[in-house]
């Protein structure tokens, strides 16, 4: 569940930061651009549409070359055929002039998107490579292989530099509107707390990804319990602040922008016209024919030269630039992501991670009273260890049952958080019987494929196969992230 909700999060996100910006952008913008009396309107309702559409489409386009693994170079090929459509719609309808304001619009918005995206796409590398560690183990892995760690680092850094750099631009486009109409409409105003409202949670999920990687250094991976909690604590924080803004804003703030305008009415006063000191002199006037003679012309040959040079190149680089954006559709990877029907199956992933996403925003924790409780297992860990020493098992099945352990000891807190009590009498196919008999037919298999293959390799002799602990950490982690009681 928990990857449901930062995938689908991150995809608000980057939709809500980019397109909110450029809507308000085409609103503050459209009272200077538009000329209603010629008639040259450049900025409508379907340049509005297309931006929000667009900022859609991009966010969802950005998750596909995610899964995918899409190279970068894709990004240029998508937005050049995207832009195309675009003016291709527009001359369709009759929008003769939006093409002007499409174009760059859509493009700044697509760099946005691209530029947030990527903190993400950062977190979701790092996190993939320390999920099977954990504890000593996963301080281990970090010493030796940290380079996710110090990208997704450096790549919060940058986006700080990006979100800072968003708002400023924000407050551009807000003073320049100040100046020209003195007010905004109530629909700019939503787009404007909703803009900063989203630069606020991206700058708290930055905070999360730089303390993941903190705690991952010193083993510990989801040290906050309650990160639903955590959200609701940032938006009040927010609705607090803009309330208080909302209070001590006045018709007569400390920073008036009237002073702007003021300043730049006394420097057209003052300003004087300046006469030039002195007066052009012509240069002399050069004859030609006098120095090359009435009927000189070039060599034929050297023309013609030229003329193939010059063709040459351009034929080169048009036949490049065809060959860099229509490759792509003919690659086997393009063939296998339609014949396979991934796009099919990445919109019905998609639509059930909206429903678990709004279902997990709306609904009461049963638990949100309770603190998380890893006493019991604690004390399954304790009793393993013991059953370890007294078996006198080699080094390797120590360290398989070590792994194994912990693995199982997550499944015990998680049963103990939804009321699934467990006690030392209880073998671990017996807990796992527990479990069985309180989730869906779905994941009763992996709760019985648990118990029996962790009895198994607590008894056998043999290490398990890599196939079989793979099975058993899949089955945990299918009960953990799927099942609600």
């Amino acid at each position: 569940m928990e990857g449901t909700i930062n995938r689908i999060l991150s995809r608000i996100l980057v939709f809500s930061t980019a397109t909110t910006l450029m809507l308000t952008a085409a609103g503050v913008f459209s009272t200077a651009l538009n000329n209603y009396e010629v008639g040259k309107i450049y900025v409508n309702l379907f340049v509005y549409l297309m931006i929000g559409i667009s900022g859609l489409i991009f966010s969802l386009v950005l998750q596909i070359f995610e899964m995918e693994k899409i190279k970068s170079a894709m990004h240029i090929v998508f937005i050049v055929f995207y832009l195309a459509i675009a003016v291709g719609i527009s001359a369709l309808i009759g929008q003769g002039y939006s093409p002007y304001i499409l174009i760059p619009s859509l493009l700044i918005q697509y760099l946005i998107c691209v530029g947030i995206n990527d903190m993400f796409i950062f977190h979701d590398k790092f996190v993939s490579e320390c999920e099977k560690y954990e504890g000593k183990e996963l301080e281990t892995y970090l010493f030796h292989n940290n380079l996710s760690a110090i990208d997704l680092t450096e790549k919060t850094k940058t986006q700080q530099a990006v979100l800072f750099g968003l708002s400023v631009a924000m407050f551009i486009i807000l003073v320049f509107g100040k100046l020209a109409d003195g007010f905004f409409s109530p629909i700019i105003d939503v787009l404007i707390v909703l803009f900063f409202l989203s630069v606020l949670l991206c700058y708290f999920i930055l905070g999360l990804f730089r303390n993941d990687v903190f705690y991952a250094f010193l083993g510990f991976k989801n040290y906050v319990i309650n990160k639903k909690r955590l959200l609701c604590a940032c938006l009040l924080i927010f609705m607090i602040s803009g309330g208080l803004a909302v209070l001590i804003s006045s018709d007569n703030p400390l920073i008036k922008i009237n002073y702007v305008e003021e300043y730049k009415e006394r420097v057209e006063e003052n300003r004087q016209p300046v006469i030039p000191s002195s007066t052009f002199t012509p240069l002399p006037e050069f004859d030609f024919e006098e120095a090359f003679g009435k009927d000189s012309k070039p060599n034929w040959i050297i023309e013609l030269i030229f003329q193939l040079i010059k063709y040459s190149v351009i034929f080169f680089l048009g036949g490049s630039v065809i060959y860099f954006l229509i490759r792509p559709f003919f690659t086997r990877h393009w063939k296998i992501f339609w014949a396979e029907g991934r796009l099919g199956k990445f919109l019905l992933e998609l639509w059930n991670d909206i429903k678990n996403f709004f279902r997990y925003i709306f609904s009461r924790d049963k638990n949100s009273g309770e603190a998380y409780s890893t006493v019991q297992g604690r004390k399954f860990h304790e009793s393993m260890m013991e059953f370890l020493k007294k078996a006198k098992r080699s080094k390797e099945k120590e360290a398989e049952i070590d792994r194994l352990t912990k693995h199982f000891t997550r499944l015990i807190d998680w049963g103990e958080k939804n009321k699934i009590r467990y006690s030392k009498n209880l073998a671990p196919a017996e807990y796992t019987a527990l479990i069985e008999k309180e989730v869906d037919a779905e994941l009763q298999n992996a709760a019985h494929k648990a118990g029996e293959l962790f009895e198994k390799a607590l008894y056998d002799k043999e290490v398990l196969t890599a196939d079989e602990e793979s099975t058993f950490i899949e089955s945990i982690e299918k009960i953990i992230s799927q099942a609600a009681i």
